[in-house]
């Protein structure tokens, strides 16, 4: 995202907690503290893991008339405790390589007209609303979409293991037709081949399945993918991407 910002002409003032990510964005000037990321802003964009991270890196960061486009993935709770001044909530759709390409779907809520220079350069706005939370609820509903389909590949990929079944046969036969999307290729191909680098990581899905619980208690899917997620990580694979769910049924 930083080194999309840089491409469009946008001056950059980056600050991460592992600087090493920061000095990778060429172009970008690498502070010290947030607050010196932020001074004299236009736009101050946070996109880091939760809402603790958040919090802690905004503690005491005066936005001084910028304004704030929250983009990572908090939920409804955590948006609501940290949105002040003029906040915008607008987590993303699209995981490593839409990054990389500026082709992000940002799921924009509340006063984001000015954050539509920087929006341009990262992928394409879609408009939730006018109240920041819209965006982080869109979000979870999108989010347990994708986190159910991986579930259920990564148990169609078990059980056809234990028939007897190739499980390259079972996506063979769904590709390109109505039960076949083409993420369920893409996980699934990851899950057979056993090849899990990281497009987005486990640890970080089921902090989204945990949000999504969180708001739908009642709603069992994403409480049981967690827990099968936890599984995984304790197996290993936390840093792996979450397709890796699946070894939770090889352990």
């Amino acid at each position: 995202m930083g080194r999309n910002l840089v491409a469009a002409g946008h001056g950059v003032r980056a600050w991460n907690r592992t600087r090493e990510r920061a000095e990778a964005i060429e172009g970008a000037t690498v502070c010290d503290t947030p607050a010196d990321a932020c001074a004299g802003a236009e736009v101050i964009v946070t996109m880091l893991a939760d809402g603790a991270a958040v919090e802690q890196a905004m503690d005491g960061v005066a936005t001084n008339g910028a304004v704030w486009a929250q983009m990572s993935t908090i939920g409804v709770e955590a948006t609501e405790q940290l949105a002040r001044g003029e906040f915008v909530d607008a987590p993303v759709l699209g995981s490593s390589p839409a990054a990389e390409q500026g082709a992000l779907t940002i799921l924009a809520s509340g006063p984001f007209e000015r954050c539509r220079p920087v929006f341009d350069a990262l992928g394409t706005t879609v408009d939730c609303g006018p109240e920041p939370g819209a965006g982080q609820r869109t979000k979870l509903v999108l989010n347990h979409w994708v986190l159910a389909l991986v579930e259920g590949v990564a148990e169609t990929v078990l059980l056809a293991e234990r028939l007897g079944v190739d499980p390259q046969l079972f996506l063979d036969i769904i590709d390109g037709g109505a039960l076949g999307p083409p993420y369920a290729k893409l996980k699934g191909t990851n899950m057979i081949e056993r090849t899990y680098e990281p497009n987005f990581s486990l640890r970080l899905a089921r902090k989204d399945a945990d949000l999504i619980a969180a708001v739908a208690a009642d709603l069992p899917l994403a409480r049981l993918i967690s827990e099968r997620m936890g599984a995984a990580i304790d197996a290993g694979h936390g840093d792996e991407d979450f397709s890796a769910v699946v070894e939770a049924g090889r352990t």
